[in-house]
């Protein structure tokens, strides 16, 4: 028999690590009406959330009108980073950076921008700042003022999720936030894998739902949620294979096939509750926002939730095999986690920390850096993620939001524009409950109801953040066509870059009009002047060649080779056959480096081997700085010449 729901009751979908209870206990409709009207709604951000909904009577969502969505050409990227970031990270990123560049900037260069050095988000910045120093302003998102999709790099605590909710609702915003360069590096290497290398996958979609036994947040999200948002998948995407995995098959083990194993599919959705930790748990960060299973018996298990119970990021497995997938979670802190609570009670003078600092979960940090190939966005709620949000009582199920998400990804958009039924909805929603708690401040009788359903729903739709580019899309095979999902075997390792090569000062000509009296040139000034401009042209000459020659040697390439019978092996054509290419190093031109490491058949890296490679590097390094240093000290010498005066 299925849980009694409790139609006055409001649910988050969220469960307490340490003792197997709910993180939130049931609200009844009067209580969240009350801390509805103790929230400050207002300033700025209220004002732009404002003129997004009266602009939406007349125009798109999101980008100005004319502009095509799914053309980076004509919308514009960005990528944001924080104030003081470790360099390292932006060569990490490099591969991605350099192909959004090729798209964005296709045909205006300025559609391309890096917020990055003086140009970077700055500690405690508003939206409305950040842009009003790059030139842009409130209103529908414009190209030629700013990128429509707009990437930030960073945790919560070095770009606050303020910060993002607030861009969010004019742009379309994605976050990534890892731990190393090296995970940032493997995502920036799967979506580059994924849009260029050859990724075609079958059109499928997965809808997976917990309903626990004896748990009415679970059985509402499963029957009002996804059993109606899968129906109209298949509806309304007749070339797509729909499959709905029944609450009692919605295991941990079946999950972890849905998530890299056989049955990855292109696309995502579950349902489920979230799991929490309390502040400072050492779990916490690790496991927070994991996905708890069908394993979990229900609110009747009185004490602590076992691993074996939730899906986390450790349980992503070494071998799973996902790139271009994108996924959205319904769970508490299925993104991630901010530092202070966003529904504290009414009255309260500072809201409770509920974690050491804000952080994004980690599972979709695992599923979008995994070295076989990783995710290459998930959708998921910062906080804790209401049940009735998609239902509020007597208008019945409210799904459209969801629906026209899911459309728009199944159709080929980047997943930041599907996501703005979300932001529109937040527009829609904060500004009328903004208005209705003016009017109940100047003796309104409030309408519990209206308020509760309108607060849950807004608190819902604002926290819905993308993790990942915003710009990515599912790359599907063509109808009929075999999948094609590459495998990405090799881990890639970030090296430090070499120093820069030292420069060789110029010539003081202060200094050299001091030696020289000024009396003695007159007779010479025409012909100098004829000299100069023969010059010019000759160092113009010699120095592009000497440019062509950095170029050559700044992009750096040591393969090292092994065999087992040496007489057989020959170099042609810049390689050697007969033999087995073992290790690669690339060093590039931008400072990026990536390496292709070898293992043993244990799986580990053959340290013996790896250690000859490197040395071969180290050498390769010390030749090319030397090379570089002798055509700087060329050049620097010729454009010596031209500084007869």
């Amino acid at each position: 028999m299925s849980p009694r729901i409790e139609p006055d009751l409001l649910t988050f979908n969220g469960i307490d690590a340490t003792t197997g209870a709910y993180l939130q206990r049931p609200l009844t409709v009067a209580e969240a009406s009350l801390l509805a009207r103790g929230e400050a709604v207002g300033g700025d951000h209220l004002d732009e959330l404002k003129a997004r909904k009266e602009r939406e009577t007349e125009v798109d969502y999101g980008v100005v009108e004319g502009v095509d969505p799914k053309d980076l050409a004509q919308t514009g990227w960005g990528v944001i980073f924080p104030a003081n970031h470790d360099p390292a990270i932006r060569e990490a990123l490099a591969p991605l950076l350099d192909l959004r560049r090729g798209q964005a900037a296709a045909r205006k260069e300025q559609y391309y921008k890096e917020y990055i050095g003086v140009d970077a988000y700055r500690p405690n910045e508003s939206k409305t700042s950040f842009l009003r120093r790059h030139g842009a302003g409130p209103g529908v998102a414009d190209p030629e003022k700013a990128p429509y999709y707009m990437l930030l790099v960073g945790d919560p605590e070095a770009i606050p999720y303020r910060f993002q909710y607030q861009l969010d609702v004019q742009y379309a915003v994605g976050r990534i936030a890892f731990d190393t360069p090296e995970e940032y590096a493997q995502y920036a290497h799967s979506v580059v894998e994924a849009e260029t290398g050859g990724l075609a996958l079958g059109r499928r979609a997965a809808f997976f739902a917990t309903a626990n036994p004896g748990d009415g947040p679970t059985a509402l999200s499963s029957s009002a949620l996804v059993a109606p948002l899968a129906q109209f998948v298949a509806g309304d995407q007749p070339n797509w294979k729909v499959d709905t995995i029944a609450p009692e098959q919605a295991t941990k083990a079946r999950l972890g096939s849905l998530l890299g194993g056989a049955e990855t599919p292109a696309l995502l959705f579950t349902a489920s509750h979230g799991m929490g930790f309390p502040k400072d748990d050492a779990m916490q960060f690790a496991a927070q926002g994991g996905l708890l299973c069908q394993d979990w018996p229900g609110p009747a298990w009185q004490q602590a939730i076992p691993p074996s119970f939730y899906f986390g990021g450790d349980d992503v497995s070494s071998g799973a095999r996902m790139l271009g997938l994108i996924a959205m979670h319904f769970a508490c802190y299925g993104a991630g986690t901010p530092q202070f609570d966003d529904y504290a009670p009414m009255g309260n003078a500072t809201r409770a920390a509920i974690a050491p600092k804000g952080f994004l979960a980690r599972l979709p940090q695992r599923l979008l850096a995994h070295p076989k190939g990783g995710a290459l966005a998930v959708i998921g709620h910062v906080e804790r993620a209401w049940g009735y949000s998609f239902q509020w009582t007597g208008a019945g199920r409210q799904i459209q939001t969801f629906q026209s998400t899911l459309k728009r990804l199944l159709e080929g958009h980047p997943v930041g524009s599907a996501l703005e039924y979300f932001n529109s909805r937040y527009a829609e929603l904060s500004s009328d409950l903004a208005s209705d708690l003016e009017e109940i401040k100047y003796g309104k009788v409030a309408n519990d109801y209206e308020i509760a359903g309108m607060w849950t729903a807004n608190n819902d739709a604002r926290s819905y953040a993308i993790i990942g580019d915003p710009a990515v899309r599912l790359n599907l095979a063509a109808e009929g066509a075999a999948e094609s999902r590459p495998i990405m075997n090799e881990a890639i390792q970030v090296s430090p870059s070499p120093p820069a090569a030292p420069t060789r000062p110029a010539p003081s000509p202060a200094a050299h009009d001091a030696a020289t009296p000024y009396g003695l040139l007159d007779p010479f000034r025409d012909a100098q002047s004829k000299l100069v401009s023969t010059l010019q042209g000759v160092v113009q000459q010699v120095g592009e060649s000497l440019l062509r020659a950095v170029e050559n040697l700044t992009a750096t390439e040591v393969r090292t080779y092994v065999s087992d019978n040496l007489q057989n092996v020959k170099y042609d054509n810049g390689a050697f056959t007969n033999a087995r290419l073992c290790a690669v190093t690339r060093l590039n031109f931008g400072g990026d480096t990536m390496n292709c490491v070898p293992t043993a058949s244990d799986g580990k890296i053959d340290d013996a081997l790896w250690k000859v490679h490197c040395d071969s590097v180290d050498k390769a390094i010390a030749n090319r700085t030397e090379a570089i240093k002798l055509v700087t000290s060329a050049a620097a010498s010729l454009l010596g010449v031209l500084k007869i005066t």
